[in-house]
This record gives structure tokens, C-alpha cells and sequence, in this order.
């Protein structure tokens, strides 16, 4: 096995080897069977982190990662004032490991642990980033598996970044790509797209999804369909380009239609029929194309405003097993 002793000097010295980052969000004792099968598979490390980001939970989650922090002294804990989202949890879970490689990943158990050390001989093998890719499983409903190849194809089509069906928040980072990352805060609105649109080296690494032992999913239908907006909203301008297209389109049609209409009037009046129903139907053509405009515009609008105001992505509360315990802002 090929290994980096570039990541042993300089200021790479102190910092664990690397860092395991979870979100957790109403999981309750379920992170604590998370955290004791990581550590299970991860006995013969010797130095590493986990960074455990409480999104705001609202059950025993952050007593559970305290009591974790208590017996591992490789645990660490972040808890949100309050639910601010998945990605913001990810964001603030790799800005506070200080590993030599940061590897992210679910705490409910369906990104299984025992993949973790292949990403590890990946990294040390020399890749940058290694990005796990789901396997297609009959668990999943038939809608889900086509909702989630849809959309991976429209986004790798509009952002001209290729996304593989699959590809999920279980990763690891090196350290060089999380400090650009760093040095992007909008970037964190969608890991999924900026990762592979920084270019570096890439190694995937299928797996099978877990199962839950507890609980049931927060990944909601409606926090799906936010994750897809913000990504695709955030990483193309080819929605404007088609809008714009469709605007012409639609001015075409219009224009031959009312050509059409002139010529049977003055060369064949007597076939002239008085009908409301096309002159309503183009209305209704023209007024559905106008909104459709309008309403992607205001998506953009949106998306430079949020970027505008430049609020915080996250508000840390309370932390545990950090030096550093004052909350701070990101």
C-alpha cells in the first residue's frame, strides 16, 4: 500500500488522521449503536475524531452524544440552537473536525460503518475524495428509483458536473478539498454537486444500504424536493437559457398562428368559424409560459438574496469534547 507521508508534516502534525462526521437529528439511543459499531470497526486506528452535529433535535439526542463523549474520548459533540437542516449539520460537522481526512456520513445507520476502512485504504492509496454509490436495492419503492436516477441525470445535464444515480453524503474529503471547501460557505447548500465540480481525484466505492434499528426516516418528501431546488438552482443557469428559449418558442407559435388566422380571414372568410376556444386556449398558452418565467426568475431572485443577506448557515449552542466551548456563528 502506496502512503502519503506528505500529510504527516507541517501542519498536519497534530491533527487526528482523519474524522468521522455525523448529522444527527431525532435519533435518540439510535446514535449510540452508530457510534459503538464505528468504533467496533475502527479499533485499530490509533487516532481519530467523531464529530457528532445535533440538527436541533428535539428528544435525548444531545444526552445521549454527551454520555457518548464521556466514554469515548474520541467523540465529540455540536448541538444546534435549532434545526437548521441536513447540509448545514454536514457543513458545521466538517468545519469542526480537524482530521487529516474528513469522511461524512449518516448516523441512522443505513451508511454501514464496515465501509469506512475501505474509503481509509482508498485515501491512503492517494485519492482525494472517495464517494460511496448506492446500490440499486428492491427495497426501495419503484418511485423512489426513478425519482432519485431523474434527478441525477437532470442535474448532471443542467450543471454540466456528472452525479452517478446513487451517490449519497457518505464520502471522504482530504484534507485540500474541505479547506476549499471552506473557503466556499454557499457551496454548502449542495455537497453532492460541488464536491465532484472541484475536479479532484475521485475514487467510488459501491455499498449496500443499511438498515435502521430504530426509528424511521426524516428525509422527507418535502426536504427532497428543497435539497433538489437548492442544487439546482445553486449550481446552474440553464433553467434562465430554457426559459428564455421557451419565451421564443411560444413568440413563434403565436406569430404563425396569428399569420394562419389573417390568411383564412381575407383569402377564406367564408370558412371562418367565430370560436372563443382557440383564442382562449392561446391566452391560457401564453399566460402558463409567462408565469413559468416568472416564477424560475424568482427562484434565481431568491437564491442571490439568501446569498445577499449572508446569514449564518448554522448557530452553535453547546459543545462537548471541544477545547473551545464558547457558541460561536458560521
Amino acid at each position: 500500500m502506496k502512503l502519503n507521508f506528505e500529510r504527516l508534516k507541517g501542519p498536519f502534525v497534530d491533527r487526528p488522521d482523519f474524522s468521522v462526521v455525523m448529522p444527527v437529528f431525532n435519533e435518540g439511543v439510535l446514535i449510540e449503536n452508530t457510534v459503538k459499531a464505528l468504533m467496533e470497526v475502527l479499533r485499530e486506528e490509533p487516532r481519530f475524531e467523531v464529530v457528532l452535529v445535533d440538527d436541533g433535535s428535539g428528544d435525548d439526542t444531545w444526552t445521549h452524544i454527551a454520555a457518548l463523549s464521556q466514554t469515548y474520548p474520541q467523540v465529540k459533540g455540536v448541538k444546534f440552537t435549532r434545526n437548521f437542516g441536513h447540509q448545514s449539520a454536514l457543513r458545521a460537522g466538517i468545519e469542526h473536525a480537524s482530521g487529516n481526512a474528513v469522511i461524512s456520513m449518516d448516523s441512522d445507520g443505513e451508511h454501514p460503518v464496515t465501509v469506512v476502512p475501505q474509503m481509509l485504504a482508498k485515501w491512503r492509496a492517494g485519492a482525494k475524495i472517495v464517494q460511496s454509490v448506492r446500490t440499486e436495492s428492491k427495497k426501495l419503492s419503484l418511485s423512489k428509483r426513478a425519482s432519485s436516477k431523474g434527478f441525477y441525470r437532470l442535474f448532471s445535464w443542467l450543471a454540466e458536473t456528472d452525479l452517478q444515480p446513487g451517490m449519497a453524503d457518505f464520502r471522504l474529503l482530504d484534507r485540500e478539498v474541505v479547506d476549499v471547501l471552506m473557503q466556499h460557505p454557499n457551496a454548502s447548500g449542495f455537497l453532492r454537486g460541488f464536491i465532484p465540480w472541484t475536479g479532484f481525484t475521485t475514487e467510488y466505492l459501491e455499498f449496500e444500504q443499511g438498515h435502521r434499528t430504530a426509528g424511521v426516516s426524516k428525509f422527507t418528501t418535502k426536504k427532497m424536493l428543497g435539497l433538489a431546488r437548492q442544487g439546482i438552482i445553486g449550481f446552474s443557469v440553464k433553467p434562465l437559457r430554457i426559459s428564455m428559449l421557451l419565451g421564443m418558442l411560444t413568440c413563434v407559435f403565436a406569430l404563425i398562428n396569428l399569420v394562419y388566422t389573417l390568411v383564412v380571414r381575407i383569402f377564406f372568410p367564408e370558412t371562418v368559424v367565430d370560436g372563443w376556444a382557440t383564442v382562449i386556449g392561446l391566452m391560457a398558452l401564453l399566460g402558463g409560459v409567462q408565469l413559468l418565467v416568472i416564477g424560475i426568475l424568482g427562484e434565481y431572485i431568491a437564491m442571490m438574496f439568501e446569498t445577499i443577506r449572508n446569514q449564518p448557515t448554522f448557530i452553535v449552542d453547546e459543545k462537548v469534547g471541544f477545547t473551545e466551548t464558547a457558541p460561536r456563528k458560521t
